[in-house]
């Protein structure tokens, strides 16, 4: 049994789950009315009317002979790829990457990044509302490269040279960008004024975990994840239209959303600046439109002028593609920090390793992820055995322990010191550890967060299908009644909990077996619109756990006897933390006895007639006065 601290740490816990989930998906809908008007109100201040096209929404303005030029990359000839390039010649970059593995939510076709914004991906950026859309030449293009060649401003020559990264585990997903400048403008210019365009990476659907997309860099061993608050604003700041950070070492940065990001890493430079900005746009969910944030990034080049008729180069690396773990890890150093997990990063990237592992042995089937998820349950429940099973007995024997703790509390009903004291002093005559019952729920905490963060990162749970389940990482929604999905799995996961719940060995008084009784309900509105993989572990974890359950009932009852002060060998026996307990608030108990004017254990001593006297003749303060 626990005490009444650990359930309280524990129903705690349940509720800052449920709090975050609320929060999560609610914050963006209370703040979207409130600051709407101020972020239209500043950027009309302070944008120019006459600059260049809106960032995003509106598309360039060509001049009437210019016409779009594409050319497509995918490295391969008649072969199945992972990734397909189209670049344009309207700002020299790529205009979309389409994945032909990964089917599109609505509609018959594929996810493609950038599609939203009308500026390609390694477009010239002077500001982050002047992005570049002048039209290029193509001077030389192959399956496997494309070159780009224009002018801007006033005599800025420009040549993009876009190259495939060759090797096996770059998957086609990694591009390189050499970028040259040559100074035909009779005077100096600096390069700082000028940056590359990271495209944008909107979310999938309405109802994606807006928790997941952002915008993102690396810099100084510290990798640091943002989203829309600084271009929404809040209660003790206004909005702004952008971002500016002023790096020292930039390693990468960019921008994703739930299952796939772009991202630019400078190769022998360092960047002058990154600048970040965000929208809201409408994002298709079944027949409706939600608003949802969509991010964009830009790095500026190094502050250096540029004399007339010199030249320049950089080179960035760039990465359009899923966030796959074992992907992401292998594209530089300190990538891995891409998948954020956040403080279960040891938990959930030890979940992937082993999930991919799994999923191994049953090579490409359709319902793989769905038994590999199965198998990684299974693996975690029989490593945690051994503590379940201690828990399970400490549970029986706190439960025996009920009677007398019912006799102390009616005993102690006026003196809750003395009872805490009495308490801790039954533990130790008995051997009882009271955090043993609930030491394997503190350890399935982090692996619960764990497999929560990785799941919901994991882009191989998308389109994967299970039984009736078409899409692991979507709710396994199969019908709606009155507009009110059915979510099959949410639904047997808290049926099992409850269930496993009646299983194990009740203790604690009414109050607290009434509260834990309501972690099912918790649980099940909290897991109830998430990813159906995440919902299939949880009802995989009970289903073993009552199996286990079942199998312990098979065993003896453990017997309720006091402790031995010494061991079968005559040493004497060794205290733990709960008896040491015990005995330092036995100690603080005498030496309050003994300061009230009482023996150690004994009653209080009779008060002198004297003192008796002169406070019964010692007056009651008067209230104030409050007239008539």
């Amino acid at each position: 049994m626990m005490d009444r601290k650990a359930w309280i740490i524990l129903v705690l816990c349940g509720l800052g789950l449920v709090a975050n989930f609320y929060y999560t998906s609610q914050n963006e809908d209370q703040l979207k009315v409130a600051q709407q008007e101020l972020v239209k109100q500043e950027l009309v201040e302070q944008l120019d009317q006459d600059s260049a096209p809106e960032l995003i929404t509106d598309k360039p303005t060509l001049p009437a002979k210019a016409k779009e030029e594409t050319h497509t990359l995918t490295g391969k000839d008649g072969e199945v790829v992972d990734v397909v390039y189209t670049f344009t010649s309207i700002g020299g970059g790529v205009k979309t990457a389409e994945f032909p593995q990964q089917k599109a939510i609505y509609g018959d076709g594929h996810i493609k990044i950038n599609q939203l914004s009308h500026y390609p991906v390694g477009a010239l950026a002077d500001d982050y509302n002047e992005i570049d859309g002048s039209s290029y030449a193509i001077t030389e293009k192959s399956n496997s490269s494309v070159t780009f060649e224009g002018e801007i401003g006033n005599g800025i020559k420009v040549k993009k040279l876009w190259t495939l990264v060759p090797g096996e585990e770059a998957k086609g997903y990694r591009l390189m960008l050499d970028l040259s400048f040559k100074n035909a403008t009779g005077e100096p210019i600096n390069l700082s004024d000028y940056g590359v365009y990271t495209g944008t990476v909107a979310p999938l659907h309405g109802k994606e975990m807006q928790d997941k997309a952002g915008w993102f860099y690396y810099e100084d061993g510290s990798f640091e994840f943002n989203q829309h608050k600084p271009f929404a604003g809040g209660w003790f700041s206004s909005a702004k239209p952008v971002e500016i950070i002023k790096p020292s070492s930039l390693e990468y940065a960019g921008v994703n959303n739930q299952f796939f990001t772009t991202f630019f890493m400078p190769k022998g430079f360092q960047v002058d600046s990154v600048w970040a900005t965000g929208k809201e746009r409408d994002i298709q969910e079944d027949e409706k439109m939600l608003k949802r944030w969509v991010f964009t990034m830009g790095l500026n080049f190094p502050d250096q002028l540029l004399q007339v008729n010199s030249e320049q180069s950089y080179a960035l690396e760039v990465y359009m593609g899923p966030k796959s773990r074992e992907i992401i890890t292998q594209v530089g150093t300190h990538t891995d920090a891409i998948m954020n997990y956040g403080w279960f990063s040891p938990f959930a990237t030890f979940m992937s390793w082993a999930l991919d592992i799994i999923h191994g042995w049953f090579g490409n089937a359709s319902w793989a992820w769905g038994v590999s998820i199965i198998l990684l349950t299974m693996f975690i429940r029989i490593l945690i055995w051994p503590l379940h099973n201690k828990s399970t007995r400490t549970m029986k024997r706190m439960g025996k322990l009920q009677p007398i703790m019912k006799e102390m509390r009616e005993k102690y009903a006026d003196n809750p010191q003395k009872l805490n004291q009495e308490t801790m002093k039954l533990y130790k005559t008995y051997g009882v550890n009271p955090m043993g019952g609930c030491l394997p729920m503190l350890v399935q905490i982090p692996i619960f967060f764990g497999v929560f963060k990785m799941l919901g990162s994991a882009v191989e749970m998308r389109g994967a299908s299970f039984l009736w389940v078409n899409d692991l990482s979507r709710p396994d929604t199969v019908w709606e009644v009155f507009g009110l999905p059915i979510n099959v799995l949410p639904i047997i996961m808290a049926i099992t909990m409850v269930f496993q719940m009646r299983l194990t060995p009740q203790s604690g008084d009414k109050l607290q077996r009434r509260i834990f009784m309501l972690m099912p309900l918790m649980f099940f509105f909290f897991c109830y619109n998430y990813a159906a993989a995440l919902a299939l572990y949880w009802s995989t974890q009970n289903v073993v756990s009552i199996i286990q359950t079942l199998l312990m009932k098979n065993i003896p009852e453990p017997e309720l006897q006091e402790k031995a002060a010494k061991a079968a060998d005559g040493k004497p026996h060794k205290k733990g933390m709960f008896e040491k307990l015990a005995e330092k608030m036995e100690q603080v108990q005498q030496q309050q006895e003994v300061a009230a004017g009482r023996e150690p254990g004994g009653p209080k001593k009779p008060e002198n007639p004297m003192d008796q006297m002169k406070r019964a003749k010692k007056p009651s303060k008067r209230g104030p006065k409050t007239g008539g």
